[in-house]
């Protein structure tokens, strides 16, 4: 069931970024990578550190950002890069960065794509693997969803659905409502996961659909939620803006 709409009296939404805009385009567009994380920052988003370079100036990329890193593939097209082998974890020095470049050139020339650039980003480690972000419905319009993130989140299909304005009880809610509750509450000996820093994510979230009304789909996924206390990290996102059409301003 779809829950959410108008704020409740006595609870706060998140405030609305001050300052945010997105590129104005004249038709659909779908992004991910260099140009929408600093847009994603300026609304309290907090992202892994990364660059997205040539294949041949990774090693150069890798020194600059520090290690341990993640090597990330990029192709015209490729949208899930693990089905391809096009992720690989732990790299810890320069010749790991120079070897994982020609293994995910040799993986994607194998499965046919072209390894345009690589994405080296710092490893998060630890933490539990979620979603956060905006699908579009066709009754509805933009809902703001969160859920287990991560490869399974097709599989286990475990996801909480509001309209926006998010409040911070909404938030909190659609936490409270996952399966993965008693992953974030520390389940059996686990340290305890910060569900605060998620349910204050989606609702940042949120605040994103009100300021930016073209923006039709997010998907924060994974974002690493770590100790209570530490935080979430965006790992990977990927956006699709559409102009407002005059039916949704009337």
């Amino acid at each position: 069931m779809v829950e959410g709409g108008a704020a409740r009296a006595g609870h706060r939404s998140a405030r609305s970024p001050a300052v945010l805009q997105l590129p104005r385009e004249r038709g659909p567009r779908a992004g991910r990578g260099r140009g929408l994380r600093p847009v994603l920052r300026a609304a309290g988003i907090v992202f892994a550190d990364a660059e997205q370079v040539a294949p041949d100036e990774a090693v150069a990329a890798a020194e600059r950002l520090g290690f341990p890193l993640v090597a990330k593939a990029i192709a015209p097209g490729l949208v899930h890069k693990s089905d391809v082998g096009g992720v690989i974890l732990g790299l810890h020095s320069a010749d790991d960065v120079r070897a994982a470049v020609g293994t995910l050139r040799d993986r994607l020339a194998t499965a046919g794509w072209p390894l345009q650039h690589v994405l080296l980003q710092r490893e998060v480690p630890g933490g539990l693997e979620a979603l956060v972000g905006v699908v579009a419905d066709p009754t509805f319009g933009p809902l703001v969803v969160c859920g287990l993130g991560g490869v399974q989140v097709e599989l286990l299909r475990d996801a909480s659905f509001r309209l926006p304005p998010v409040t911070d009880v909404d938030a909190s809610d659609m936490v409270d409502s996952l399966r993965m509750k008693a992953l974030l509450d520390g389940y059996r000996g686990a340290p305890p996961a910060d569900r605060s820093a998620l349910a204050l994510l989606v609702q940042r979230v949120s605040a994103l659909v009100e300021a930016v009304p073209e923006l039709r789909e997010l998907d924060l996924n994974p974002v690493k939620v770590l100790g209570r206390g530490e935080g979430v990290v965006v790992v990977d996102a990927r956006v699709r803006l559409a102009p407002v059409t005059a039916a949704e301003i009337g």
